[in-house]
């Protein structure tokens, strides 16, 4: 039973293309989630932004990143977790970013936040993506899932 458990809670790290125009990095290996045991839930994070990615892996909202991002600035958060049960709705990936909010707990309204949790799988995939302003342009939107379509 053992085995079987350290196999479905296998989780691999999200790595992003890295091109000039990308500051791309994960934090592995993985490890477990906050406050819980590894025999229960085992995350790793990765991240592409347009600018120096200046915060801890997984520190939600990157404020230190945001701060130096420019108005036609991205970041890309991604956290691939496998949970014992299971918590995220099943979805399809990637998912389309189109639904950005100006604002976030913590964050100015003159930046925009798209942020899903989808489950493909055992492996549940939380997603945030921050723009350097509050409603991104096309080409922003078009750059950003671009980007998230070469995770691995």
């Amino acid at each position: 039973m053992f085995g079987l458990l350290a196999i479905l809670l296998v989780v691999p790290i999200p790595h992003f293309r890295a091109t000039p125009a990308w500051h791309v990095g994960s934090a592995g290996p993985a490890h477990a989630c906050a406050y819980v045991s590894p025999s229960r839930c085992m995350q790793a994070v990765g991240w592409a932004s347009t600018v120096r990615y200046r915060d801890c892996p997984n520190c939600i909202p990157p404020h230190s990143t945001l701060a130096h991002l420019p108005p036609g600035g991205i970041v890309i958060q991604l956290t691939y977790s496998r949970e014992r049960p299971d918590r995220a709705q099943v979805g399809s990936w990637p998912p389309r970013i189109r639904d950005v909010r100006a604002g976030f707990e913590g964050v100015p309204d003159r930046y925009g936040v798209f942020q899903t949790f989808i489950r493909t799988g055992h492996l549940e995939r939380s997603l945030f993506v921050w723009f350097g302003r509050a409603h991104p342009t096309r080409h922003q939107l078009a750059r950003a899932n671009a980007e998230l379509r070469t995770a691995r």
